[in-house]
């Protein structure tokens, strides 16, 4: 006695091999895949370029390029920066100048200093527009509008 059920012959219900249905699964599940790691790379930033830790950066203020700026600590934990001066410089305080979020900013293709998700898409950053800081990790550097001498 032959059996014809679809379990034996490798057929589905239309017809059609089983074989062919596991294939437009699996390109389906690809193809979703696909989307989500393009739609995720769109808006990740890119791997933060320091370790978390304790530096020692330049402040400078974008209208004195010039200027050599003023020492100050920077402490990374992760994506979180908080920028000590540690004594006073011209009109700048001692104490927390910026306590805030490492962002990329994919506009200008830096790393920012933010205070809101929406400075990511600021129209400007660093120098002395109402944009963002920008932090410069190879030269370590914090450009400002602020303290300039």
């Amino acid at each position: 006695m032959k059996r014809s059920d679809s379990k034996s012959s490798g057929m589905i219900g239309n017809g059609e091999p089983a074989v062919l249905d596991e294939i437009r699964k699996a390109s389906l599940i690809s193809f979703v895949l696909s989307l989500l790691c393009a739609a995720t790379e769109l808006r990740a930033d890119p791997v933060l370029p320091t370790k978390s830790g304790d530096y020692t950066f330049h402040h400078r203020d974008a209208e004195f390029p010039r200027s050599k700026g003023f020492p100050v600590k920077v402490s990374i934990r992760g994506y979180h920066i908080t920028v000590v001066n540690p004594k006073p410089y011209g009109p700048m305080p001692a104490g927390v100048l910026e306590d805030a979020t490492l962002m990329w900013h994919p506009k200008s293709k830096q790393w920012i200093i933010g205070h809101s998700d929406a400075d990511r898409d600021a129209p400007d950053v660093g120098g002395c527009g109402d944009g963002p800081n920008v932090i410069d990790f190879k030269t370590r550097i914090i450009w400002t509008c602020e303290g300039g001498v």
